[in-house]
């Protein structure tokens, strides 16, 4: 209900009685109870309740009546006493959930907080946030997916909704909500999409385009992604004291978070996401290269070379902004005109698909490629890379049937087969 005002509590209501007349005559009947209320901008409302006491037409109305009115008389007093003692009085789903998102706020990226904060403000207020927590039903919530869903992408339908289910079951945990109202609503159904990762043709042309200015930090990047996997934002968070030319590893331990308009440095977005990769030797050459001219900038603005530096960064400490570094290879990706196994431009993120791709290809298991990727389980790396590749499931399906014909020779003689002239199917 509405807050309401410290003088305007429940101070009467009404009986309302519905009739139903049976073939027979007779008439059974319910009631309704309505509380008229002010709330906290001083406008009337009523606040409608269905009477447990019910009857029948057989010349005791009046008993009947009786009973409703004492019935609806306890409830008005009950009604008044949560207005008093409840602090949750009339608290939205709007109000809950932010809430939920400053508590949040302490234990997630700042970026995150915000992205929360955002739902809040124009997916959740707009519409079923007004809706007080206590009354929100699964058809309010249903009905909101389905009225997001004709505007926005499944995607962010689904993000919408994942936030809200988590911040319902946070009322549910701590006795806020009896039910949970986001139960039984489904998702939006989203389409496949596979991976648009390079073919061989197309990872030839980026190699020799980046063997054209090893040393240079953009070509770094780009070698980062397609030969390692590395995500943009780890790329650019990535400094010389994670990069240990000895061993030939690089150690993923920080990456550049956006925040609105503003960059900042965090930790990876995942357990797994920190980890450690070995560099294939194209890559150890690179950032061997690499390392060599950015100790030359340092010494040629007079300033000391420190392993906190960017790898892709600048000699004044600062790292590459993720979006330059996505930005510069679609001006690449078009100067070479490559084309994805989807048939589209491919996205600097497709270098990290064709990583991806080309290592469950040729065979790596999938675990692997997992912990290489960064992934939080192998299922993910699964079900995005295992059926990418038409090549692989056609050696998969020879594999099989020589297999299967390898059975056969082994076992031709342990056995004779009878032939049977019916099928077993007639009458």
């Amino acid at each position: 209900m509405d807050t309401l005002l410290p003088a305007e509590t429940f101070a009467t209501y009404s009986l309302i009685k519905h009739d139903n007349v049976r073939k027979d005559g007779t008439t059974d009947y319910k009631w309704k109870a309505q509380y008229p209320y002010k709330d906290e901008n001083g406008k009337w409302k009523k606040k409608t309740v269905t009477l447990k006491t019910e009857g029948r037409d057989n010349g005791r109305s009046k008993q009947v009546e009786k009973a409703a009115n004492q019935e609806a008389e306890a409830i008005r007093q009950q009604l008044n006493e949560q207005a008093v003692k409840d602090p949750h009085s009339g608290e939205t789903v709007a109000e809950y959930f932010g809430k939920y998102v400053e508590e949040r706020a302490n234990s997630i990226e700042r970026s995150s907080a915000n992205e929360l904060r955002r739902i809040l403000k124009s997916y959740i207020a707009p519409s079923i946030g007004a809706i007080e927590l206590d009354a929100l039903t699964p058809d309010d919530v249903a009905a909101w997916v389905t009225k997001l869903s004709k505007k926005y992408s499944p995607s962010t339908v689904k993000k919408c909704l994942t936030n809200l289910r988590s911040a319902m079951r946070q009322a549910v945990d701590r006795d806020r909500l009896v039910k949970d109202p986001t139960r039984g609503v489904k998702n939006p159904q989203q389409a496949h999409r596979n991976p648009n990762a390079l073919d061989a043709k197309g990872r030839a042309k980026v190699a020799q385009f980046i063997a054209l200015d090893p040393d240079k930090p953009l070509n770094v990047g780009f070698a980062l992604a397609m030969y390692m996997g590395l995500r943009e934002g780890e790329i650019c968070g990535l400094t010389w004291k994670c990069v240990d030319l000895d061993e030939g590893t690089v150690s993923i331990e920080r990456t550049i978070g956006r925040d609105g308009s503003k960059w900042y440095v965090k930790e990876p977005k995942t357990g797994g996401s920190r980890r450690e990769l070995y560099a294939p030797s194209i890559i150890a050459d690179m950032l061997t290269a690499r390392l060599a001219n950015a100790k030359a900038e340092c010494l040629e603005l007079g300033v000391p070379f420190d392993e906190n530096m960017y790898v892709t960064g600048g000699a004044d400490g600062s790292f590459m902004q993720p979006h330059y570094l996505s930005h510069r290879w679609r001006i690449a990706a078009d100067a070479l005109e490559l084309i994805g196994t989807e048939g589209n431009r491919p996205t600097f993120h497709d270098l990290r698909h064709t990583f991806a791709t080309a290592a469950v290809t040729a065979g790596t298991d999938i675990k692997t490629v997992a912990s290489m990727m960064g992934h939080a389980n192998a299922a993910m790396t699964l079900n995005i890379y295992a059926s990418a590749d038409r090549e692989a499931k056609k050696r998969g399906a020879a594999v099989v049937e020589q297999a299967y014909m390898a059975d056969v020779a082994q076992h031709a003689k342990d056995g004779s087969v009878i032939e049977l002239n019916r099928t077993g199917t007639e009458d």
